[in-house]
């Protein structure tokens, strides 16, 4: 893979569950990391998960309810 190809997915942080979302979708051909982008982000201890659907991805993203900060 071409190092200027890659860039971390969309992604979602809840820090009061110490998860981060990655939005990645099926359409993607590019392999999935998860310990990749949680390293780039320096969130290590933090499970990761990935939606495949953008819907759910946004919905999530703009819910105010939950702790992204």
């Amino acid at each position: 893979m071409n190092f200027m190809e890659y860039k971390t997915p969309p992604n979602i942080i809840l820090h009061k569950s110490k998860e981060v979302i990655f939005y990645f979708s099926n359409d993607n051909k590019k392999p999935i990391n998860i310990d990749l982008w949680k390293r780039e982000l320096n969130l290590m201890g933090y499970k990761g998960l990935i939606i495949h659907s953008k819907c759910i991805f946004n919905r999530i993203k703009n819910d105010t309810s939950l702790d992204t900060y």
